[in-house]
């Protein structure tokens, strides 16, 4: 397979790719190509999803910038085309222009996948935190830096190019036998207040 490794972190904040982690189908896509080169086949089979839904999905990724075509092999008369993500991990940053919907969609994505992770693993428990208090502007983003702070503890920090950046150590670190765990969240102004 090809020499290609995806880096550490992207941000991800154009519209369009913005676009895709809000289709479900489309983030399981990422996340299987995170960590191994696949091609349609061998991912519409992981998915249990028509090829050809699989490959139109696969366009999208492509033309947005996530994934990238890493290698090509002519088997039988047939061209076999390997995909992979371009980044381990995405940082979604919406522009102040998106639409009100996005948040939405996002959630409805994260749902979802919380809903097959559920259904595939009924003795895996899910987490689940749910607060409201009224917190000043400074507090809020004293939180938010905390809760970075202990993100980067276990996940690893964003920024390849940051000495203190501990993703590479934390990927080395990982138990390989133990399940894949998904961190989401969401901090947002009460509608009614």
């Amino acid at each position: 397979m090809g020499a290609f490794t995806p880096v550490p972190f992207q941000l991800v904040s154009e519209p369009r790719q913005l676009k895709a982690f809000a289709d479900p189908l489309r983030v399981r896509v990422i996340h299987l190509l995170n960590s191994e080169a696949l091609t349609n086949q061998q991912l519409a089979d992981r998915l249990g999803e028509p090829q050809a839904k699989v490959f139109y999905h696969l366009r999208f990724l492509l033309d947005a910038g996530l994934i990238t075509l890493v290698e090509e092999r002519v088997r039988g008369g047939n061209v076999e085309k390997y995909y992979r993500a371009t980044a381990r991990l995405y940082g979604l940053r919406p522009g102040p222009d998106e639409p009100p919907t996005f948040a939405a969609s996002m959630l409805e994505s994260v749902l979802q996948e919380v809903a097959a992770s559920e259904a595939t693993w009924p003795d895996q428990p899910i987490e689940w935190e749910n607060r409201r208090l009224r917190l000043s502007p400074p507090r809020a983003r004293e939180f938010n830096r905390r809760l970075l702070d202990l993100l980067a503890e276990f996940w690893g920090g964003p920024d390849p190019d940051d000495p203190n950046d501990v993703s590479r150590a934390r990927s080395v670190k990982e138990d390989p036998d133990a399940p894949r765990l998904c961190f989401a969240a969401v901090l947002f102004r009460e509608p009614s207040s």
